[in-house]
């Protein structure tokens, strides 16, 4: 009897030593290695995201109004559209143009010139084309490049939103009519048909603009890429479920962009553009977004180009006689 109750107590104590001895192993430190054999690496750390910076916002907001204007108010704006197309290659002015790069919701680099600026139209005959001139320090004058990484059109090209150009890729509905300050504004929704590709073409764009209810100029413009609410949550789950390289994921980045032109300098009943600002941010959670990159420009010193209809034959020079 008292063997059969010592082999118990034994078989009870090899178990709980078994069972300390397991633990102890799960409680120590990781094996990196065995004399003589290569060394096991330690786990890589874990990436760490970005702060996100705010929630995303899409310009479009849900309304009940119909979509269509009148026909006589967007005839006033065809007609206008035409006015704008005739002043493409008849002005100059200066343009200030800063780019920022940001790393964790804050300015990491920026970058700042000027240059003298003019347009021209494009051999198809429509859009506008942006000349750059920089003045050196030694007073000479050369072509100028901007950084032309930013999928955005030109600003003087948001003036022909309502073109007949452009009637069979937009629609508008307008949201309100009223004053602000002493203008009389109109604000409308626009929404263009074509799908996001490289950003240059106002008809891969949609959002807001508001005119002057008066001349039907615009004087502020809000937009985003054409269908991009519907778009920001799937780029970022696509991408967060990609291949994992070493705490890099293989996808592409799921980026959003956003535009905002303001149209402030009144000139022969024209409004021409004086600031825009086109800023690009990454999702890095679902409808959240930090930002990357902005990119903003300011124009100033216009002059405008009167041209004649009728070509002028003055009196013929007199050359002096040599004496």
């Amino acid at each position: 009897m008292k063997r059969r109750v010592g082999a118990a107590w034994t078989l009870l104590i090899a178990g709980t030593l078994l069972l300390g001895g397991a633990d102890g192993l799960a409680q120590s430190p990781p094996d990196h290695g065995v004399p003589g054999g290569d060394p096991v690496p330690p786990p890589l750390p874990k990436p760490r995201p970005p702060k996100a910076t705010g929630n995303y916002r899409p310009v479009l907001q849900p309304s009940e109004e119909p979509w269509g204007l009148e026909q006589t108010l967007i005839e006033e704006l065809y007609d206008k559209a035409s006015v704008y197309e005739t002043y493409t290659k008849r002005f100059t002015c200066n343009e200030t143009a800063r780019l920022a790069r940001y790393n964790n919701g804050t300015v990491s680099s920026e970058k700042v010139r000027r240059y003298g600026y003019l347009l021209t139209t494009l051999p198809s005959g429509f859009g506008v084309h942006e000349i750059r001139q920089e003045f050196a320090k030694d007073g000479s004058v050369r072509p100028g490049a901007i950084d032309d990484e930013d999928p955005f059109p030109a600003a003087y090209a948001w003036v022909f939103l309502f073109s007949r150009f452009n009637e069979p890729y937009f629609s508008f509905r307008m949201l309100d009519d009223r004053f602000d300050g002493f203008d009389w504004v109109l604000e409308f929704e626009f929404r263009g048909s074509l799908p996001f590709t490289t950003g240059k073409d106002i008809r891969q764009w949609q959002g807001r603009v508001i005119l002057d209810a008066v001349t039907k100029t615009p004087l502020e413009i809000v937009a985003e890429p054409v269908g991009q609410s519907e778009k920001i949550e799937a780029m970022y789950r696509r991408w967060s479920n990609s291949f994992n390289v070493l705490g890099m994921r293989t996808g592409p980045k799921p980026l959003g962009h956003q535009a905002r032109v303001q149209f402030r300098h009144r000139k022969e009943g024209l409004t021409f553009p004086t600031e825009l600002r086109y800023d690009t941010f990454r999702a890095v959670a679902p409808q959240k977004v930090v930002q990357t990159r902005a990119s903003i420009r300011k124009y100033d010193g216009y002059l405008i180009y009167r041209i004649k209809d009728e070509t002028e034959i003055g009196d013929p020079v007199r050359i002096p006689e040599p004496r």
